[in-house]
């Protein structure tokens, strides 16, 4: 994640206070940017048995647990997931003071024609994508309030115990930068894809991964992606209940 990571942390240094970033062992220079941001703390991932999928869906739902007691609020995200709202430190300022202790997000697919340039603030210069329900994911929640998170594999659904009071509606959106370009993303997809192993293939976990599919998904995306609209600002009123998204 060398190339993505300036762009990650141009982004969430706004209003994150910490990071703890689980690394299986990057040899392309992401462990020397890491090294040199003040505020991340880099902690093995350890991906053991047949299948890599599964090994860190195991793990996903433990990793937050040491902030209860230390933080407002806890975002569970890989490097190119973006959780942006037009104002997100008065929004998640407002959900605090209404009580709201998990946050939903609608999820897009975002495209771009090139690799960003060094610098940009993608949610600002990178808005064009496609809407994908099946990648709302929950973005943010109160490690105090939440006792089990209950992601799901991939974390696309969560079904979270404990004082659980989500926002009537949903104003965060997930940007999930994916297709930067064609030479990066199927450069990337690929890498990925030959990480996977006996029981994700068996079970087709990773079949994103296909270089024939990531090559239609972008030609979808080139197709179809639009102008992400931003969400209107509204008062975060809660509800009770077990969440369960889709």
């Amino acid at each position: 994640e060398a190339r993505l990571l300036p762009f990650f942390f141009e982004y969430y240094d706004r209003f994150v206070d910490r990071y703890f970033i689980r690394d299986n062992g990057s040899d392309d220079g992401s462990l020397d940017i890491l090294a040199a941001h003040p505020r991340v703390e880099v902690m093995e991932l350890k991906l053991e048995g047949d299948s890599i999928c599964q090994a860190g869906f195991e793990q996903v739902n433990e990793f937050w647990k040491p902030s209860v007691g230390r933080a407002d609020w806890v975002a569970v995200c890989n490097i190119d997931e973006f959780f942006w709202h037009p104002d997100l430190p008065w929004y998640l300022g407002a959900c605090k003071r209404r009580g709201i202790t998990h946050i939903p997000s609608t999820g897009w697919e975002m495209f771009s024609e090139e690799f960003p340039e060094v610098g940009e603030h993608l949610p600002s210069t990178r808005r064009v994508g496609l809407r994908y329900s099946h990648m709302d994911k929950p973005s943010f929640f109160n490690p105090d309030a939440i006792t089990d998170s209950g992601f799901a594999m991939a974390r696309h659904s969560a079904e979270p115990r404990g004082r659980v009071i989500q926002p009537v509606e949903t104003e965060v959106q997930l940007l999930h930068y994916k297709h930067l370009g064609h030479d990066y993303t199927v450069a990337r997809q690929a890498e990925l894809g030959r990480r996977l192993r006996k029981l994700d293939r068996e079970k087709k976990w990773g079949f994103q991964y296909d270089p024939d599919l990531v090559l239609q998904r972008l030609e979808e995306l080139r197709q179809n992606a639009t102008a992400v609209a931003a969400p209107a600002r509204v008062a975060a009123i809660g509800r009770r209940g077990k969440a369960k998204l889709r």
